[in-house]
């Protein structure tokens, strides 16, 4: 078994847990980042290990163009339903 199915199973476990209660909880430290790495209308942004897509939400509320990846299936899910 890889990691990416070892990841993926251990962070898919309590996905909607992760992804509406904890994720939120970053907000300022994504919010900083995208600020930081110039995050806006046009720019790609791609989230490697995205989870429920919090962040890549945030940019895209930016204008950017956003791609996301995740080892989790069900945090994917998430990311696409937010998206």
């Amino acid at each position: 078994m890889g990691s990416a199915e070892v990841q993926g199973e251990l962070w898919g476990r309590a996905a909607e847990d992760w992804a509406h209660v904890q994720e939120a909880q970053h907000a300022p430290f994504f919010e900083a980042l995208l600020t930081a790495v110039r995050v806006a209308e046009g720019v790609r942004f791609f989230d490697a290990g995205c989870g429920g897509g919090f962040a890549s939400l945030l940019a895209e509320r930016q204008g950017a163009v956003v791609s996301g990846l995740d080892a989790s299936g069900p945090l994917i899910d998430i990311a696409q339903e937010g998206a």
